[in-house]
C-alpha cells in the first residue's frame, strides 16, 4: 500500500482585513481566484505523483464558499480526490475539523497544511517539504527576514520603547506549507484542544509539545492574501515569475 499524502488546506478565514466585497479566496489574481491558483499549485505536485506517494486533499472551508468549491474542483480538478469539511471559528478549530476529515491515516502518513490565501507557493516549496519530512518529524516552509527587529516595550507613559536590536540573521519569517508525520499533528491539535490553545502556526503547537521543528526552502514570493494591497502584489508576482529567490540552510 503507498504511503498517503494529505494536503489540508484551510480557507475558512473570515477575510475581515480585505473589506467589503467578495471573500478574499475568491478575489481575482491575473484572471484565477486566490484559491483556484492555491488548488492549482497543489494539483501539479498530486498530478506529478511526487516521491510515489497517493495524494488526497482536504479542502477546510465555510458554509457559503463550500458548494462553489465543489463545483469549482469538479470543473478543474475532476481527477483528484478532494474531500471537503467546514471549519471553526479559528483556524485551529478548522485545522482540526480537517484533521477529523482525514480517512484512514496511518502514524507515518505525511500531512501538509498550507493556507488557502498562500495561493502564489510554488511545487518547488511544496515538494522541499515533502522531502523535508524524510529526515524530520515537522518542517515548515521558511524564508530569511530581511528587514531589521526592534524588541520593545510600552512604557507608562503609552510610548512604544526600543529594548533591543536583534541579529536578524538569526530569524526566518515562517510560510506554508508546513509538514507533519500524521501521528504528530494529531497529538498536538488533540493537546491544544484539551488545553483550549489556540494558534495562527501549526508549528507553534509542535514546540509546545516539545516536538523539534526544521525549515525547508521557502520564497519570498509566497505571501498570504489579507490585504487589498497584497492582490496587487501578488498581481505583478504572477507577471514576473522566474525569478530566483535566495535560501540559506
Amino acid at each position: 500500500m503507498k504511503r498517503k499524502c494529505f494536503f489540508l488546506i484551510p480557507a475558512a478565514g473570515s477575510g475581515t482585513r480585505m473589506g467589503e466585497g467578495l471573500p478574499k479566496l475568491m478575489r481575482n489574481i491575473e484572471g484565477s481566484p486566490v484559491i483556484l491558483r492555491t488548488l492549482g499549485a497543489v494539483a501539479d505536485v498530486c498530478h506529478s505523483g511526487y516521491d510515489g506517494l497517493d495524494y488526497t486533499i482536504i479542502l477546510v472551508t465555510t458554509a457559503d464558499l463550500i458548494d462553489i468549491l465543489k463545483a469549482m474542483c469538479s470543473e478543474y480538478f475532476p481527477d483528484l480526490d478532494i474531500l471537503f469539511t467546514l471549519g471553526g471559528n479559528t483556524r485551529t478549530e478548522s485545522v482540526s475539523l480537517g484533521l477529523d476529515a482525514i480517512p484512514e491515516a496511518r502514524d507515518d502518513d505525511l500531512v501538509l497544511v498550507h493556507d488557502g490565501a498562500r495561493c502564489l507557493v510554488t511545487a518547488e516549496e511544496i515538494t522541499a517539504c515533502i522531502d523535508g519530512l524524510k529526515i524530520y518529524d515537522v518542517c515548515a516552509s521558511a524564508v530569511p527576514v530581511k528587514n531589521t527587529l526592534k524588541e520593545t516595550e510600552v512604557t507608562f507613559s503609552g510610548g512604544i520603547k526600543v529594548t533591543r536590536t536583534p541579529d536578524r540573521s538569526r530569524f526566518y519569517e515562517i510560510l506554508t506549507p508546513q509538514g507533519f508525520k500524521y501521528k504528530d499533528i494529531r497529538t498536538c491539535y488533540a493537546k491544544a484542544a484539551a488545553n483550549g490553545i489556540t494558534a495562527t502556526d501549526d508549528t507553534a503547537l509542535a514546540s509546545l509539545c516539545g516536538l523539534d521543528v526544521y525549515l525547508t526552502k521557502g520564497l519570498y514570493s509566497n505571501l498570504k492574501i489579507t490585504t487589498p494591497e497584497d492582490i496587487a502584489i501578488a498581481s505583478e508576482i504572477v507577471r514576473s515569475r522566474g525569478e530566483s529567490e535566495p535560501f540559506s540552510d
